[in-house]
């Protein structure tokens, strides 16, 4: 399947070529561009371009961030790099003497690029020193290192979390709300110095029972070696990670456009009809939006059967079986972590509900030390980017951590007295 999808993408590149070269002349003709026909024959070049090929994994690119009527400097520097990801921290300039809180955002591993936290990470960034986890696609990873699981997964996360140091903040997007609360578990049993100050799980799998989505009625539908035969393909070579099994990220992509076709397809309707009438505001929001939505990563066969079958066809967490490296992760031991659950009210792929299970299942957790949000009239994405959660979310999550921070917060200087 994988050296289907290559060949044909080898194929294209003729036509590419010759979309780049048309779409070229278009632009250098300024009589061309001053006609709706014009514009909209290089918008179908530019469409066709975006979705024929490999789309490389974007860069952040965060060089400021305004902070009221001031812009700081970003610096983003990978701080520790492993086989399968990189940590990534991102800080102001000239912020000497000035105490912020750190925050850990766990990406997921689901098919995109950790950049699609982009948005993410520039607003935390107004009031806080940011970590992401910045993993990689299992076709750049060579054979030779093994294979991904579960277990390397919340390693990870706990060598990530020794290497930032005490009183560090964690959130998670999506898929890794199961790993955030692994985490907290894990390392409040052990009485870890490190464990995460709070943990922010967002529009995550926590308990896919409470409300169902179409993701996980998938799941359910069909037994674990129908995805095994399905969707499980080799890396061909021409890649670093030749020979590794993976579920590929082309497929992934496709499963996302098909669960909303007419949306996508009003999108791009809606692209042309700005090319014609010249809507640069509405051509650059598509252009970003697919450049990002449309580069997207493999995942490893052994993580990806596990997560399947774990998470959404026996729910291993909530059940209170799951288990790291043969220990029982038993979220009852969670009793010192403050936790702050974030939903979309239309969230379609992590619905309302499963999050907030959370706290059910933490239920040795103190009463004060538990905290919710939904918010209305946004969908998965809308959870972590975009207008109201810049507007909305981020400043509740903001709230949240500048009470329960061990230096800066108020809750503890409360306790102390």
């Amino acid at each position: 399947m994988y050296t289907t999808y290559d060949t044909a993408s080898y194929l294209l590149e003729p036509y590419r070529r010759f979309a780049q070269i048309f779409r070229s002349s278009l632009r250098k003709n300024p009589l061309a561009m001053e006609l709706g026909a014009g514009r909209f024959a290089e918008g179908l070049a530019d469409m066709f371009l975006r979705t024929s090929k490999y789309v490389k994994k974007p860069e952040f690119n965060i060089d400021s961030v305004k902070v009221g009527e001031k812009e700081f400097p970003v610096y983003q520097t990978t701080v520790l790099k492993k086989d399968f990801c990189n940590l990534l921290r991102f800080k102001k300039a000239n912020m000497e003497g000035k105490k912020e809180p750190k925050v850990l955002i766990i990406s997921p591993v689901s098919g995109h690029f950790a950049t699609l936290q982009r948005d993410t990470v520039k607003r935390m960034l107004q009031k806080c020193e940011v970590y992401i986890t910045d993993w990689k696609s299992m076709r750049d990873v060579p054979l030779s290192v093994g294979s991904f699981d579960l277990d390397t997964y919340l390693s990870y996360l706990i060598d990530f979390m020794h290497h930032i140091g005490p009183n560090t903040h964690v959130m998670a997007v999506c898929q890794p709300a199961v790993q955030i609360m692994a985490l907290a578990a894990v390392m409040d049993e052990d009485n870890d110095p490190c464990m995460p100050a709070t943990i922010v799980p967002m529009g995550g799998p926590i308990d896919p029972r409470v409300k169902k989505t179409q993701v996980n009625e998938l799941a359910e539908t069909y037994p674990l070696s129908w995805f095994e035969k399905n969707f499980l393909t080799i890396v061909p070579e021409g890649h670093i990670g030749a020979g590794r099994r993976v579920y590929p990220g082309f497929i992934q992509i496709t499963a996302f456009i098909n669960m909303n076709p007419d949306a996508h397809y009003r999108a791009h309707i809606q692209f042309l009809e700005d090319k014609i009438f010249n809507n640069a505001a509405g051509i650059k929001k598509h252009a970003d939006f697919y450049d990002e939505y449309l580069s997207v990563l493999d995942m490893d066969d052994v993580y990806y059967l596990q997560t399947v079958e774990k998470v959404f066809q026996t729910y291993e967490l909530p059940r209170g079986v799951m288990k790291y490296k043969g220990r029982t992760i038993d979220l009852k031991k969670i009793k010192h972590v403050p936790l702050l659950t974030v939903e979309g009210e239309k969230d379609d792929i992590s619905a309302p509900g499963q999050s907030y299970a959370a706290h059910g299942l933490c239920s040795n957790l103190p009463a004060e030390l538990h905290d919710h949000y939904l918010q209305p009239g946004v969908g998965h994405y809308g959870v972590f980017s975009g207008s109201k959660w810049r507007a909305f979310v981020a400043p509740k999550i903001e709230e949240f951590i500048f009470k329960f921070d061990k230096e800066l917060g108020s809750f503890y200087k409360k306790e102390k007295k």
